[in-house]
Parts: C-alpha cells; sequence; structure tokens
C-alpha cells in the first residue's frame, strides 16, 4: 500500500507539516511507503476547461 500525503500549507514546517510527519512515523512502522508533497506554496490553479 502507498500513502500520498498532500500538505497545502504554505507553511513548510507548520502544524500541517508536523502532523503529517507525525503519521509518516506510524506508517513507516506498518510497512507502508509514505510520500508527502508541499504543494501550499506552488502556484495551482483550478480547471479552465480546456477541453
Amino acid at each position: 500500500m502507498k500513502v500520498l500525503a498532500i500538505n497545502g500549507s504554505p507553511r513548510m514546517n507548520g502544524n500541517t507539516s508536523i502532523a503529517l510527519n507525525e503519521m509518516k512515523k506510524v506508517f513507516d512502522e506498518e510497512g507502508i511507503e509514505v510520500e508527502i508533497v508541499q504543494i501550499g506554496n506552488k502556484n495551482v490553479r483550478g480547471c479552465i476547461d480546456c477541453g
């Protein structure tokens, strides 16, 4: 099993990051692969219906 954790907070080391890293520790203990992606500081746009 793989888990993708998405951090939408603009703070790299804020509370969301701390919480996600704590969850990663639990998943690691269970042998579950985890990837944390930081997108809060990225320019993410909504759908523009390009067809």
